[in-house]
């Protein structure tokens, strides 16, 4: 028997990991999800609506269209005997590469704004961004011409969508806070921009820094607040660049953590200074225990 407890649109979002204006897209442009309504019209969910979400989830991470999931759910299919469905995914990364290779920025944003609305960003990262990014890095190692305007373009269209994301959760309550820092001195990656999406959607508010050059300056951001820190790098870090980040860890004690690919390359040197670290690509870092558990903290 369901539970009759009901829940807002920003705790279900909490407890399935979808995004607030996600779960609206679904219920306004493919009536998949229909929640209760208050008198002021604010959206209740129940419990049998939670279970249609984690229903659709199962769908989608088979790579099924968020346009064909009402009628499987109509039909009453289990995902599980599904076979993963790979094909939607490509379709995706191809047109995204497509925008890129032809510099049409326009278009790119388009289909971003679709897909950041309509999927799980999780599922995107896992299923579409990090897979693009490695195409698009084999791509730019060949050095086509103009390849660093197709570089450019990438980078532009990820700045803009996490300005949209940090607008949409201004005003929503806050779960936590915390400073993300990068010093990759190629500027923010791919995974940077991701990970600050994932702690937006996650009700993190977040002070970012996505380039620093010089850890030893974030000393200055250990004030009464005493945000964590979260330092996301993905190319190699200068050797000298330990020593401050030794200082960083003794200022923040459990309140600092390394994630991106660099923490691989890194990883003695970092288990030398008891830091918390995990490595791998964001989505990666996003759902490993570490995390989970280091952002419990941060709610606290």
């Amino acid at each position: 028997m369901l539970s009759k407890k009901t829940y807002t649109i920003g705790d279900v979002s909490q407890q399935t990991g979808v995004a607030s204006v996600t779960l609206r897209a679904w219920e306004r442009r493919y009536g998949l999800i229909k929640p209760q309504r208050t008198a002021k019209g604010h959206r209740l969910y129940n419990q049998g609506n939670i279970q249609d979400i984690q229903h659709i989830l199962s769908w989608l991470n088979r790579g099924v269209a968020i346009s064909k999931v009402a009628t499987l759910l109509a039909s009453g299919k289990s995902s599980t005997a599904a076979a993963p469905v790979a094909e939607q995914w490509l379709v995706e990364q191809n047109k995204l590469l497509a925008g890129i290779t032809e510099l049409k920025q326009t278009s790119l944003n388009q289909q971003l704004d679709r897909l950041n609305k309509s999927v799980p960003f999780i599922t995107l990262c896992e299923y579409v961004y990090h897979p693009l990014q490695a195409t698009l890095a084999q791509r730019w190692q060949q050095q086509p011409l103009g390849y660093q305007l197709e570089q450019q373009l990438w980078q532009q269209s990820w700045q803009r969508q996490t300005l949209i994301m940090t607008l949409r959760t201004e005003k929503q309550k806050p779960q936590g806070h915390c400073y993300l820092a990068s010093p990759d001195l190629n500027g923010p990656s791919l995974g940077y921009y991701l990970l600050h999406i994932l702690l937006l959607q996650s009700g993190i508010r977040i002070n970012a820094f996505s380039k620093v050059e010089d850890l030893a300056g974030l000393t200055r951001l250990h004030n009464s607040a005493e945000w964590p820190l979260i330092v996301y790098a993905d190319q190699r870090i200068e050797l000298t660049a330990f020593k401050p980040l030794a200082n960083l860890s003794t200022l923040w004690e459990d309140g600092i953590i390394c994630l991106g690919l660099a923490s691989d390359i890194h990883h003695e040197q970092l288990t030398s200074l008891g830091i918390d670290f995990v490595g791998g690509n964001s989505s990666d870092a996003w759902q490993s225990a570490v995390m989970k558990t280091w952002l419990e903290r941060i709610k606290r």
